[in-house]
């Protein structure tokens, strides 16, 4: 055999083993390349998937299916083309690149690299490109369909039935469609920027391009490709220059927005010309394909630099201090008159109903204040922080109840609605708080996973009080106790469903209606009192227990594995989750800005408890509308220069059912929303009048309304420029001289509008109404004079209507600062007030209320006093005072201070008769006072503060968990209320 042959044979088998080796490297790699597709398909499916399959189960829940179609077919729409859009331009201009480069850079690479490799690097580069560009391109489509609100907007514009006066555009234009264009401007610039970058960075990378000075020896084709994707770039640039321009609209000058003198004849030519010369340029560069020379093009674009100096920077200042400063008014007057008559339409400021030279004499009498009984018993004297430390020390019962909110910075604030309820024929304010539950403070051998997630799973009830009555210091209760049980004062006020499973403490996801029962309340009564358990029975939450992909599904979504290993389940288990109200309303209605005070109603036509929440539609677009910073949560603001109280929303606190109730049909952005979502906001004739007796206007909205109108309430630009008659809002009066500075908050009364000779016919109304005022100073005198009240009406047809009330020019009405000084160094006032904070107490006043009767004002403030060392210290108004603008008293109650400064009040029994409490009620069974103390033997006073001290020990023993002290202390009680009654007897 031929040594040839012998090779060949030798030879031959190695290589079909390599091939063989090469094939079996291939199986293998497509193996892990499937494994790792599988593995991402899985990730992809769980990251995703599991979210959207339990999303649509909760959307099905709250019957807002529509509002998860759209969203995700919104969202899927905007990232598929956007993202399918950047692929294309990115992805084909740099393979073009690639393709494009010259041998001799492909040849160097080879003899660096040697021909293997270089191929290699070259299949790679493709392969990576690829990669590039898809993985871009989902990041673009992602950036995309965070914009879909905004695209919905876009395709569902409504008509304002108004233009702005610069060009003459519908104020819908700026709502709805602005927004979008600037995303759409924006997002082209960012992907035309970055393919132009990664095209100029492969072409010097390949050596295409060598250096600026020889562009003009590039290829055709090259040429082709970079000049055009320039021109593209400038043309985008000419888009968003040219949107630019009405932003102009929200410009801020200083003492109002919107264009000046300078905006309107140095800014706005500027921009135009800025237009003019990038469109230029663009199309410079795209005749610049064919030509050889750059210079036309590279000139227009310097061009357009050079007015981006000049007209952006140097024109305009100089055109400002040359000839508007010293010309300001005369040269402002016409944009000024813009400013006030946009920010009024704005703000929903264009028809305050104004009453000039309301007297505010001091004209009151014994026999006024009686006319105006209505308004004296419904006077608040209770603050919401000093009433949340005694529902905390005297009605939470035991440590995992609270009366509370979670804010949104994950801190917990007391939660104490005040709201009117018809009792016995006639209006009284009240307070009111529900009572949550809060398993975290289960003690810690209690925080199983079935104590938080199966047991504890609800509150319970609530209390309310009326805002001016106390017992011996402390509040008296309309509803209480356990199951709430109304006062004789609130006959007819039931609550038949006090649980509560929504709320504004949220505590995660529940399951209900499982073999293990759900706690309800605690036993109250003394010896072995059992605690009561109930098993949910309502319409909500969504049923997993007969489903093994649902538990699992939200067994991942919760991270609750639990949820697989639980055998106390049953088919008919249901999943409680999102229990926040604020959050269900913010996912079922995410064009909405909800109120930070949701409050809680007793629908006195069912008994049931209804969250209430004022919602609103708010813009930044406004033109020529001054911005203005709204709470979105403690501590955060959003800025808005348009606000409509469009909805009102209402989350049942047992099954949680979201409803919406459009309040405002003219607001345009709830018209477009109402398109978008049809049927989901329902007429608001369709709210139950149980609940549409307590709708009322939203501090939020009031305060922001207030603090426009104090500055944008003139018509005359010269007045408005000078700040002749600008106003403020008064900081908040304390007794403390190294308090913070905060301003006065707005607060609700039940009251008779004055009806002054003059006023406008809708002002008449002859019963007693709830409104939410405020005062207002003049803001050269803050702190100081007061110059007028400004209020919002409530109820029925006058509901929303904003009314100012001005005090006459001469006037020099006395502030609430100016008061608290007066009571601090009154001779007779000032001792009792050291008296009082002696002996390791403290006394503080409370929030000072301005009250107008007829035609003058009271001033009234409660006064707290409570141990300054003590944890947990409770609280007592102690007294009330009460001042006019010359004149103050101080006694135990509202009435016998009146009484002092206007003798004969109360004489003819002008107090309420006092009333006992309901039997039932936690609250021992003693002479509760409406707003007078009656005179009653120092025994009787005795036996009753005895009852009291005794009360209080049993409710901390009950707290404590010490059961058998508890029903030591509840006999001795019942003892000392036996003396009591055969000594009243």
């Amino acid at each position: 055999m031929r040594p040839d042959d012998r090779d060949f044979d030798i030879i031959l088998p190695q290589t079909m083993r390599r091939v063989s080796d090469s094939k079996a490297v291939q199986r293998f790699n497509r193996a892990v390349i499937a494994f790792i597709g599988a593995l991402f398909l899985l990730v992809v499916l769980v990251h995703n998937g599991v979210p959207l399959f339990t999303d649509w189960l909760w959307f099905h829940e709250v019957h807002a299916t529509q509002v998860f179609w759209t969203e995700v077919v919104a969202k899927t729409t905007l990232f598929a083309l956007f993202a399918l859009a950047f692929f294309l331009l990115f992805y084909f201009n740099t393979r073009m690149a690639m393709r494009l480069s010259p041998e001799s850079s492909r040849n160097l690479l080879e003899e660096r690299l040697g021909p293997e490799l270089a191929d290699s690097l070259y299949r790679w580069s493709g392969i990576g490109l690829l990669l590039i560009s898809i993985f871009l391109s989902l990041w673009a489509g992602r950036l995309a369909s965070n914009s879909w609100a905004d695209w919905l907007m876009f395709t569902h514009v409504q008509s304002f039935h108004s233009v702005d006066p610069v060009f003459h555009r519908d104020i819908g234009f700026y709502i709805f469609q602005l927004d979008f264009l600037e995303f759409l401007t924006t997002f082209l610039l960012l992907a035309v920027g970055l393919t132009l970058a990664a095209v100029i960075v492969l072409h010097v990378i390949n050596q295409t391009i060598q250096s600026a000075a020889k562009l003009h020896t590039l290829p055709q084709a090259v040429r082709r490709q970079l000049f055009v994707l320039t021109a593209l770039l400038l043309a985008t640039i000419a888009s968003i220059t040219w949107l630019s321009r009405y932003g102009l609209l929200q410009n801020d000058n200083g003492f109002f927005t919107g264009p000046g003198w300078v905006d309107i004849h140095a800014a706005l030519p500027a921009l135009d010309v800025q237009v003019i010369f990038l469109v230029a340029a663009a199309i410079a560069f795209l005749m610049a394909v064919k030509g050889t020379s750059l210079r036309i093009p590279i000139a227009l674009t310097g061009l357009w630099l050079l007015t981006v100096f000049v007209g952006n920077a140097m024109l305009p200042g100089l055109l400002q201090s040359l000839i508007v400063n010293p010309n300001q008014l005369s040269k402002e007057t016409a944009y000024i008159k813009r400013n006030i008559k946009y920010t009024r339409d704005a703000y929903n400021l264009q028809n305050v109903t104004e009453v000039d030279n309301y007297p505010a004499t001091e004209s009151l009498t014994a026999t006024n204040l009686k006319a105006n009984e209505v308004t004296l018993n419904n006077v608040r004297l209770w603050d919401h922080r000093y009433l949340g430390k005694v529902y905390e020390q005297l009605q939470t019962i035991k440590p995992y109840y609270k009366f509370k909110q979670l804010d949104a910075d994950g801190s917990l604030s007391d939660d104490i609605d005040i709201d009117r309820y018809m009792l016995k024929g006639q209006m009284r304010e009240v307070m009111l708080a529900a009572r949550e539950m809060d398993p975290t403070s289960l003690p810690a051998s209690a925080q199983t996973w079935q104590n938080r997630r199966l047991s504890y799973t609800h509150g319970y009830g609530l209390v309310m009080s009326p805002v001016n009555r106390t017992v011996l210091g402390e509040p008296e209760y309309f509803l209480d106790g356990f199951p709430p049980k109304a006062s004789g004062a609130a006959t007819g006020l039931t609550v038949n469903q006090p649980q509560i499973y929504y709320g504004t403490l949220n505590n995660g996801a529940v399951y209900v209606d499982t073999q293990q029962a759900e706690f309800d309340y605690p036993s109250t009564g003394a010896g072995s009192g059992q605690d009561h358990y109930s098993n949910f029975q309502g319409v909500g939450g969504i049923t997993i227990g007969n489903s093994f992909l649902r538990k699992v599904a939200f067994a991942v979504n919760r991270g609750d594995w639990n949820l697989l290993l639980a055998d106390n389940l049953k088919p008919s288990t249901r999943i409680l989750y999102r229990r926040d109200i604020r959050e269900r309303i913010r996912l079922v209605a995410p064009f909405l800005q909800e109120d930070t005070d949701p409050y809680l109603v007793v629908d006195q036509d069912n008994g049931s408890l209804v969250w209430m929440v004022d919602c609103y539609t708010v813009s930044s677009n406004y033109p020529y509308s001054t911005p203005h910073n709204i709470a979105v949560a403690p501590g955060a603001y959003e800025q808005l220069n348009y606000i409509r109280n469009s909805v009102k929303a209402t989350v049942n606190a047992y099954t949680g059912q979201v409803n919406l109730y459009l309040a405002d049909p003219t607001d345009p952005i709830a018209q477009a929303w109402n398109h978008i979502f049809p049927g989901l906001i329902k007429p608001f004739d369709q709210l139950p009048a149980g609940l549409r007796a307590h709708v009322r206007y939203p501090e939020d909205l009031f305060r922001v309304q207030r603090a426009i109108y104090a500055t944008y309430h003139v018509d005359d630009p010269r007045i408005f420029y000078l700040k002749e008659d600008a106003w403020t809002i008064p900081d908040e009066p304390t007794s403390d001289p190294n308090a913070a500075d905060q301003s006065m908050s707005p607060y609700y009364v039940v009251m008779h509008l004055p009806d002054l000779a003059g006023d406008p016919a809708n002002l008449q109304n002859k019963g007693p109404e709830f409104v939410l005022m405020s005062p207002l100073s003049p803001i050269n005198k803050q702190d100081q004079n007061i110059m007028g009240w400004m209020c919002a009406r409530c109820d029925g047809s006058h509901y929303g209507q904003l009314v100012l009330y001005r005090f006459p020019q001469q006037a020099s009405v006395l502030g609430p600062a100016q008061i608290v000084q007066r009571i601090n160094s009154d001779k007779v006032i000032s001792p009792q007030l050291s008296l009082l904070r002696t002996g390791g107490s403290t006394a503080s006043l409370g929030n000072l209320l301005v009250i107008p009767i007829d035609r003058s004002l009271l001033y009234i403030a409660p006064l707290y006093v409570e141990a300054s060392t003590a944890s947990g210290t409770l609280p007592k108004l102690a007294k009330v005072i009460v001042a006019t603008g010359n004149r103050e008293a101080m006694a135990d109650t509202l009435d016998e201070a009146l009484a002092q400064l206007y003798p004969g009040y109360g004489s003819n029994g002008s107090s309420v008769a006092p009333e006992q409490t309901a039997t039932g009620s936690s609250q021992p069974a003693t002479p509760t006072p409406t707003g007078t103390l009656v005179s009653v033997p120092p025994a009787v006073r005795a036996l009753i503060e005895k009852a009291q001290t005794q009360y209080v020990q049993a409710q901390q023993k009950l707290k404590s968990g010490d059961f058998a002290g508890y029903g030591n202390a509840t006999k001795a009680l019942q003892q000392t209320l036996q003396q009591l009654q055969d000594t009243t007897h």
